[in-house]
């Protein structure tokens, strides 16, 4: 008999009648022990069903309970997953975690906490919000118009803590900034001189530099991955990096600027006396020395080769604003992330679409992550409290830093990485086929907004969203269903995806099947809206009161004499 919910149902009620039975019986003098195992029967007889329908251990049973669950919503998410795994509740049981400083509130105190000092409201289903906890990455994936900046300058004015913001155009830092101001200080490093914004902040790559570790960390930084190289650029790349490092370490040491490192590159034979001097100094002088001399005496051919690799990394030299802001004095104080971490400060860097001035930025977003890490490690728990939000717009164009790594990584020190891009493509092209899966896979939601014309890219997507269960109908020729049979489509079709209006967008979230939500729109915030209206006043000119003329006397007119009543002629009686 097959164990349908009907026939489960009479089993249990045959099997809890049994138990009432037994449990009755058992109450007769000399009856106990039959009515005790009557009611075990009953019992047996009630459990044993639920326990083959419900209970039954194995994967066969788990995957039909997810198949059935999927195909009664058509296969997207129900308002039961969103809040189990999405919900204000599921993001109050991690809060412990994220914060540690919440740990030692009772639970009545914590659920007072502002829900966004450690979760993010990312986007709506229905009437639903779908959040994201403080410590689960995110990326937006969709071209550009469809609502990517909208939703992702509410993670700048929403973050608790202290936040970075790239992007290639200056509506981030135009919709934000006034908010961000009222909650700690805001710095501009703006390389490329993007719509005439002065930077308020310099960093030089030399900075930290007599460290040799650090020296070849930032080499790495400003040569970008090497997955984009393909198999020859990376072999170049490779040895770029090993020689910027040995170059950026003398010239920290000897206090000389980027752009003779620059110089250096042009012209390694005439620079060979100033590094090896520079060098002497060196916590490891003999192998730096050694290091230093084997890339200027390598030949010719080589040596081009290395120098055609490492030269994009010094490329935004060549601008007069970038050279400005990121190549100061050597006696310039470094960047130090206190006033992101413990005053909620905002740092803007604005960047080129060509890439320039992008393994600068680079080189500054990875220095900012690194001390952030370092100064997490010390804290309790071992976690930024409040977190840092790195807020990446055209992540692959601005900032070409090792995100394949970072978005698995840093979430384990509160930082909360909120990426976008174009496409798959582009992710493709900077960190090469794995690296772009890796920020797949590492990113806790997907948020794919609608345009996309690459069908290869389109049906990827579709097939995360899975199939779902369709009826179609036969018809005769009178029009009369004749029969009906069922077969899988789609959950959402490419067709559907590509056509998706802007602020709309297929939310990939883990632990829950697909959704379509929408993503808030900055604009239509009311603190926004009232934060322009405030700058827009405050930018226009005073108006000058304008003195008033003094009043003047008018004259009086002269009175004129009136005629005497008496000497008007008397008019004759009729």
């Amino acid at each position: 008999m097959k164990l349908t919910g009907k026939n489960l149902a009479r089993a249990v009620g045959a099997g809890l009648l049994l138990t009432a039975a037994g449990w009755m019986l058992a109450g007769y003098p000399g009856h106990r022990l039959h009515g005790v195992a009557l009611s075990l029967l009953g019992l047996a007889a009630a459990g044993v069903p639920v326990w083959l329908r419900l209970g039954r251990p194995g994967s066969t049973a788990l995957i039909g309970r997810w198949d059935r669950h999927g195909r009664r919503n058509a296969g997207t998410a129900s308002l039961l997953d969103i809040w189990r795994t999405s919900s204000p509740w599921a993001m109050r049981r991690k809060a412990a975690v994220i914060r540690p400083s919440l740990a030692s509130l009772s639970w009545w105190r914590r659920l007072r906490v502002p829900l966004k000092t450690f979760a993010v409201p990312l986007a709506k289903a229905g009437q639903q919000t779908v959040w994201t906890s403080g410590e689960e990455s995110t990326l937006r994936i969709g071209i550009p118009g469809t609502g990517k900046t909208a939703e992702l300058a509410n993670r700048v004015i929403d973050a608790p803590g202290g936040v970075v913001i790239t992007s290639t155009a200056t509506d981030l830092y135009d919709l934000t900034a006034p908010l961000r101001r009222r909650r700690g200080p805001v710095q501009m490093f703006n390389p490329g001189g993007l719509g005439g914004l002065a930077s308020t902040l310099r960093w030089s790559p030399l900075s930290g530099c007599a460290d040799p570790a650090t020296a070849a960390r930032r080499a790495a930084d400003l040569i970008g991955p090497l997955d984009q190289q393909g198999a020859e650029g990376a072999r170049w790349a490779a040895q770029a990096r090993r020689v910027l490092a040995v170059w950026l370490h003398a010239a920290a040491l000897g206090e000389y600027r980027m752009a003779d490192v620059q110089a250096w590159m042009a012209d390694p034979d005439t620079a060979r006396e100033a590094i090896l001097t520079a060098l002497k100094t060196s916590p490891r002088a003999t192998e730096m020395r050694q290091a230093a001399a084997q890339s200027i005496d390598m030949s010719s051919r080589t040596r081009d080769g290395v120098m055609l690799a490492m030269a994009p990394a010094l490329a935004w030299l060549t601008l007069p604003s970038a050279a400005e802001v990121g190549d100061p004095d050597p006696d310039a104080a470094g960047f130090t992330v206190d006033e992101l971490t413990d005053r909620c400060g905002a740092l803007y860097l604005l960047g080129d679409d060509d890439g320039t001035v992008g393994p600068l930025v680079a080189a500054l977003v990875a220095e900012i992550a690194h001390q952030a890490r370092r100064t997490a490690a010390a804290r309790p728990g071992g976690r930024l409290d409040p977190g840092l939000t790195l807020a990446l717009d055209e992540v692959a164009l601005v900032c070409p830093t090792p995100l394949d790594k970072w978005m698995a990584e840093l979430r384990k020190r509160s930082i909360v990485i909120h990426a976008a891009c174009q496409g798959l493509g582009q992710l493709r092209a900077r960190w090469g086929a794995d690296g772009a899966s890796m920020i797949l896979n590492s990113a806790a939601a997907v948020l794919v907004y609608g345009g996309c014309k690459d069908a290869a890219d389109l049906r990827a997507f579709a097939d995360l969203a899975g199939d779902r269960d369709e009826v179609t109908e036969t018809r005769d020729a009178a029009g009369k269903v004749t029969s009906t049979s069922t077969r899988p489509v789609p959950v959402i079709a490419p067709a559907m995806l590509a056509g998706l209006p802007a602020f709309h967008a297929m939310l990939i979230r883990r632990g829950m099947r697909v959704v379509l939500v929408r993503t808030p729109i900055v604009w239509k915030r009311r603190d926004v809206r009232r934060a322009l209206k405030q700058a827009a006043a405050a930018s226009r000119p005073a108006k000058t009161a304008r003195p008033k003329p003094a009043p003047q006397a008018r004259p009086k007119p002269a009175p004129q004499a009136r005629p005497d009543t008496a000497a008007r002629p008397v008019r004759a009686a009729a």
